[in-house]
């Protein structure tokens, strides 16, 4: 039986987000309509619901971290790749949908292609029971299917993990780094995750929120500190690797006053567009010979390694999952300004229960 209406998520502006009935989309012979099983809530939805962003079009449907269950399977589709979709199928979705024709995404580098459109941006996004994929998603690759070992959760997971797999391979991880996360948030700790299996020995941690410690400490990170006792436990030439995996204007300071000479700093978080001019103090970039590296969400390769990862057991992401709402829960989570400080964790939202 065919359903008209679904329930979704509206923003239509900074600090205004509603539950509202809209129109279920129609799915052409070219495109897939999923039901949307769970997608989280990242960092960057918070962001944009407190700040707005100059990408978007409002009113929309924000959230980006998705998988489902493929609905609706277009004719043209199902031919076209026989054998890789059926309905019914669970899929993940790696939410940039490059164009496949510019410079970038010729030579495999997706995130970064001239004409990017993503889900929870220029589409509408997954906190919505209903999730229309467009062809270019398609023909893209950036749907994926998803093996049942893995609960919802897990999967709308995958997407995060995916971002930080592009950022630890764009510098390379050694186990002879002393590399510093800043940030004990969700991808703060799959940073830690992610590096440890990679073989990193020296890892340190730290935030401005005790809560978060005591989380990181709980989920196994020995080396996790409040922001001020850092500097009494790292050593005294500093972190060969810095990840900036909070976006604050005292993360970014904290990474210039902890970075060893000739050390990195990934930029991996994001700030609001009001606050991402920063006084960078060239001299000590240029006299310490430090190398600077802005990372952007993930290939559709990417997110593929990630999801190797976590179903061959390599990299476990249900301890990061704290909190399972619904639709209608998931609007005060956005209206609670410390929601995340105090139970850190990702909040999955499951849109059809």
């Amino acid at each position: 039986m065919r359903i008209w209406v679904m329930k979704a998520l509206m923003f239509n502006g900074i600090k205004d987000l509603e539950l509202v009935d809209v129109p279920v989309p129609s799915a052409k012979s070219d495109e897939i309509l999923i039901k949307v099983e769970a997608c989280s809530i990242c960092g960057s939805d918070l962001r944009i619901f407190n700040h707005g962003s100059h990408r978007i079009q409002k009113p929309t449907i924000l959230g980006h971290e998705i998988v489902g269950t493929i609905e609706f399977l277009g004719d043209n589709i199902r031919n076209k790749y026989e054998g890789l979709y059926s309905e019914g199928q669970r899929v993940g979705i790696s939410p940039a949908i490059p164009c496949g024709r510019c410079y970038w995404c010729k030579n495999k580098q997706q995130n970064v292609c001239d004409n990017l459109k993503i889900f929870g941006y220029e589409f509408w996004g997954g906190f919505s029971q209903f999730l229309l994929i467009p062809f270019t998603a398609i023909e893209n690759g950036c749907v994926i299917p998803v093996p049942e070992v893995l609960s919802p959760g897990e999967a709308a997971l995958i997407e995060p993990l995916a971002c930080v797999v592009n950022a630890q391979n764009s510098v390379g991880v050694s186990p002879d780094d002393t590399i510093l996360i800043i940030g004990a948030g969700v991808m703060g700790l799959l940073h830690f995750k992610l590096a440890s299996l990679y073989g990193a020995k020296k890892l340190f941690m730290c935030d401005k929120v005790p809560e978060r410690i005591i989380n990181a400490k709980a989920l196994g990170v020995e080396n996790a500190y409040v922001n001020n006792e850092l500097k009494y436990r790292l050593n005294k030439r500093g972190a060969d690797l810095v990840i900036v995996a909070a976006g604050t204007k005292s993360a970014l300071e904290a990474a210039f006053k902890y970075v060893a000479k000739r050390g990195k700093i990934v930029l991996f978080a994001g700030l609001p567009d009001a606050e991402d001019r920063q006084i960078i103090s060239s001299n000590q970039i240029h006299y310490n010979e430090l190398s600077i590296v802005g990372t952007h969400g993930s290939t559709p390769e990417q997110y593929r390694e990630a999801l190797r990862i976590v179903s061959e057991g390599k990299l476990s992401l249900k301890d990061l999952i704290k909190e399972k709402v619904t639709l209608e829960e998931a609007v005060s989570i956005f209206e609670q300004q410390n929601f995340l400080e105090n139970k850190p964790g990702r909040v999955v939202v499951f849109p059809n229960k």
